[in-house]
């Protein structure tokens, strides 16, 4: 195999894949950025939260440079270095591993709030957990047998079945929390329209990273003399990062859209003399008594319709 071959087959994904991390890496930092300066009276678990993550992604993106720096600057030129991993590649994705399973922990204290069903969330974590497991195993793999050929025959049966698992996961995580939220529809336009903007966040949460986890099972079966899969796997822990912090952000959004004024009882009095028969003021109070929890931690989102009886007689 020719030298330049073998450049492009090793380092060609794992370049690509740190551009796009450090892109994404900016698309966190405006999210962290954007987030303290909009919602400064969270709780402080919350605050502290997205703070640790943003930490943890700033190691994930410095050690995704150092390996790229390691073949193409520091050791440029020296071929045999290219058919073994640098400890920086295995330490970047095990941060990324370990960024999806909080991502994933805080997703399913959401369905625990919204279903109330502890069995449910407890099966979630313990499929989150080994999926992490999985992923960790094949990072301590990657320091222990460096060499690509070696590495690979030794964690083909652990890469597909985490990455299976990752897939399967966040997939039927984004399902759950949108038939929870189907759950709460009540009928009326405005409380619909919020929980399909909250389900679409969910799907795709889920989408995204599923595809990524797809992705790098694909070519990590299918492309075995490249690094495509490394590619892949460093995107994905940015992804979860970055819906994350999407979630979190969207709140304000959502607030104002059920803070926005609706017609009442006072407002269409004018009309009584025109349309004395007023029963449609009973729906439209009700819609207004309408009630969205989502301040704060913005992972209560308890929606509960209730009238509050005639309002005009």
């Amino acid at each position: 195999m020719s030298e330049t071959l073998i450049v492009e087959e090793v380092m060609q994904a794992a370049l690509s894949g740190t551009l796009a991390t450090m892109l994404l890496y900016g698309v966190t930092c405006m999210q962290t950025f954007h987030y303290w300066q909009t919602y400064k009276h969270d709780k402080k678990y919350l605050k502290s939260m997205v703070a640790f993550i943003w930490l943890l992604e700033t190691a994930h993106t410095a050690l995704s440079i150092h390996f790229v720096e390691y073949y193409f600057i520091i050791h440029f030129g020296e071929f045999t270095h290219l058919g073994y991993a640098v400890w920086s590649m295995g330490a970047t994705c095990f941060i990324g591993f370990f960024i999806g399973y909080v991502v994933n922990l805080c997703f399913i204290w959401r369905i625990l709030q919204l279903g109330q069903n502890r069995w449910i969330a407890v099966c979630f974590v313990a499929v989150a957990t080994v999926r992490c497991g999985f992923g960790l195993a094949n990072c301590v793999l990657s320091f222990i047998y460096p060499m690509w050929t070696d590495f690979r025959g030794r964690v083909f049966a652990t890469m597909v079945t985490g990455q299976v698992l990752s897939a399967v996961v966040d997939g039927v995580i984004a399902f759950t929390l949108c038939f929870y939220l189907r759950k709460r529809r009540t009928g009326m336009k405005r409380t619909n329209s919020i929980i399909k903007r909250l389900q679409l966040y969910s799907i795709n949460t889920g989408a995204i990273t599923s595809l990524f986890a797809v992705l790098a099972v694909i070519s990590f079966i299918y492309l075995p003399t490249t690094t495509a899969f490394v590619a892949f796997v460093q995107v994905q822990g940015k992804l979860y990062a970055t819906s994350f912090l999407a979630s979190l952000n969207a709140r304000k959004r959502t607030l104002e859209k059920i803070e926005q004024p609706v017609p009442t009882a006072d407002a269409l009095s004018l009309f009584r003399a025109a349309r004395p028969d007023l029963s449609f003021l009973q729906a439209i109070e009700a819609e207004k008594s309408v009630t969205i929890n989502i301040c704060g931690d913005s992972l209560n989102t308890g929606m509960d319709s209730h009238a509050t009886g005639p309002v005009a007689s």
